[in-house]
């Protein structure tokens, strides 16, 4: 079986730590009452955990999307690897919202976003040869 593994989308975590700035200027700024900057600082914790556990996932290999000839392998966000048959493979849609690439697997039942990991030029290219569009 001839597998690609995806590349690390390293926009999406710039995009990430610059909404996190973005949040902690603005609870620097304004004069929030304690209990809705409490709120606030709590919210921001729980993005830097999640951004920060991505990344280390990511970086530890954990985290990878492989492409194949038979369909798509991947990891959750809590590291339990899926596999979705190529036969379940709807439709491939890259979006690209400011730096970042998000890849969207539709398949019969769900949906599939790709955030911490992009297409590369050798999966789109085997991608079009299967008859999707990506990219």
């Amino acid at each position: 079986m001839y597998e690609i593994k995806s590349s690390i989308n390293f926009g999406f975590y710039f995009l990430a730590a610059s909404i996190i700035a973005l949040m902690l200027s603005i609870s620097s700024v304004f004069q929030l009452t304690a209990w809705l900057e409490s709120i606030e600082m709590t919210l921001i914790l729980l993005v830097v955990f999640a951004v920060v556990f991505n990344l280390l996932q990511t970086l530890l290999g954990k985290r990878t999307a492989s492409w194949c000839t038979n369909g798509l392998s991947y990891y959750t966000f809590f590291g339990a690897q899926r596999y979705a048959p190529i036969e379940f493979i709807q439709q491939i849609k890259v979006h690209r919202i400011l730096c970042s690439t998000f890849t969207h697997v539709k398949l019969e039942q769900k949906s599939i976003f790709l955030l911490s990991c992009k297409l590369n030029t050798q999966q789109k290219a085997q991608l079009k040869q299967l008859g999707y569009s990506a990219g």
